[in-house]
């Protein structure tokens, strides 16, 4: 996916900077990371820990687009986007059917959405995020996940 993002592509997150690092928490709980392709577009990371249905890591990397701007920047610091988007999730956990104890790897796609705070005057941003998941790679076909959380990240 990297790829795919143009080498002149400006950067237009938060302070006018491209790339952040930050935390979130929920499922998964973990690392996260946002790379601003543009005004609307952008590609989102994150590597952690998941808890439900079973405990294990996961990674995930979603397309992500800027839909609406629900309180754009203007006296106040900051503003709020509405963001929807596509991307794959893959999974690793310990599986437990039936008392029948192994390890699982799952792999499917996530539909995310959510609100962001970026703010105007500070390289920062705050996020609340919910995504259904489909795996079609997994123990069981056609498993659904439900993932959610709420993180931030500072940018450089």
């Amino acid at each position: 996916m990297l790829l795919l993002i143009p080498a002149a592509a400006s950067a237009q997150g938060p302070e006018g900077k491209s790339f952040g690092l930050g935390i979130s928490l929920g499922e998964p709980a973990g690392l996260s990371a946002k790379y601003w392709i543009d005004r609307r577009s952008t590609l989102d990371f994150a590597l952690g820990f998941g808890y439900w249905p079973h405990h294990g890591f996961a990674l995930y990397c979603d397309y992500l687009f800027n839909a609406i701007t629900l309180m754009p920047a203007g006296r106040a610091p900051f503003s709020f986007l509405f963001y929807l988007g596509l991307g794959a999730k893959l999974g690793f956990w310990d599986h437990d059917a039936d008392h029948d104890h192994y390890d699982a790897v799952g792999l499917g796609v996530r539909i995310p959405f959510g609100i962001t705070m970026v703010f105007s005057r500070h390289p920062f941003d705050v996020f609340l995020e919910v995504a259904p998941v489909m795996a079609f790679i997994a123990p069981d076909p056609f498993w659904f996940d439900f993932d959610a959380a709420i993180g931030a990240r500072f940018y450089f």
